[in-house]
């Protein structure tokens, strides 16, 4: 493979650097970024070279790697190295679930969920809708949602809740006209979600692969969709086993449609369906 092609402004991310700086992603952030990678990452970092003033990517993970893991710029890094692809209502059929046979069993209960890496919070936002019908149906008193991701930058988005107007497509209609606030803009149309729906949620940092002792214990729901994906095998075992912590017997964790526990299903687990777990409730 002719690599030159692969040159920018700054040259090359050697593999020396990118083995440095992987490693460093993985060890505090749980993300794997295999060899095929690279170029991605390489490509992804211009912004930030350009943005400090660096000459080589050499300089930069230098900089990076003496920052420490709790400084401004490794919070930048991973808002440029991490993935945030996400819509409303995404794989629905979990939202259907959720109403028509999961929700059921917390009938009469105040209901907390948690999105863990829940990017620009249209999860969030979608729950909420689901859950806000289900207490004006009268089936539950209240509910509460927090989310979390890696990136600062994302959760900016989601706390300010305004996305492009073509984004409501995935949205049920009967939703958009109670929930959804359109601008006036007809050049860039956007819209932003109601605040009484708003004042359901909290976003806060958080990584998954760390200590997480800002969240509660007794959610009945966990949302962890299209995470786990970016984690190695050992590093799934130890997110999952720390979602789980923070789950209540008999509440529920949700996975995404290309991911799976069934290789190592944790102890105190039961499949309700491939992506669909229960937390068994002791005797």
């Amino acid at each position: 493979m002719d690599e030159t092609r692969f040159k920018t402004e700054f040259g090359k991310l050697s593999q020396r650097d990118f083995s440095r700086l992987s490693q460093f992603i993985y060890e505090n952030f749980g993300i794997f970024l295999p060899d095929k990678k690279h170029y991605l990452l390489q490509n992804r970092l211009i912004p930030r070279l350009r943005e400090l003033g660096f000459s080589s990517y050499g300089q930069y993970v230098d900089y990076v790697l003496n920052q420490g893991t709790e400084s401004e710029e490794v919070f930048e890094m991973m808002n440029v190295v991490s993935t945030n692809k996400t819509e409303f209502f995404r794989e629905k059929e979990h939202f259907t679930l959720l109403q028509q046979k999961l929700l059921p069993d917390f009938y009469g209960e105040n209901i907390r969920v948690w999105s863990a890496g829940c990017s620009s919070g249209e999860e969030v936002y979608s729950l909420a809708m689901v859950l806000a019908e289900e207490k004006e149906a009268g089936h539950i008193p209240d509910f509460f949602i927090y989310g979390n991701d890696i990136s600062k930058r994302i959760l900016h988005k989601a706390i300010q809740a305004i996305y492009p107007y073509k984004e409501v497509e995935s949205i049920p209609f009967a939703y958009r006209k109670k929930y959804l606030l359109r601008s006036k803009n007809k050049e860039n149309p956007t819209i932003r979600i109601v605040p009484e729906l708003r004042a359901h949620t909290r976003f806060l940092w958080e990584n998954l692969t760390g200590n997480i002792e800002t969240l509660p214990y007794d959610f009945q729901f966990v949302f962890c969709r299209n995470t786990l994906i970016y984690f190695d095998r050992e590093t799934q075992n130890k997110v999952v086993t720390r979602l789980l912590k923070h789950l209540k017997p008999g509440g529920y964790l949700i996975v995404g449609h290309s991911e799976s526990l069934l290789h190592q299903l944790p102890p105190g687990v039961k499949v309700i369906q491939p992506t669909v777990y229960q937390k068994i409730k002791k005797s």
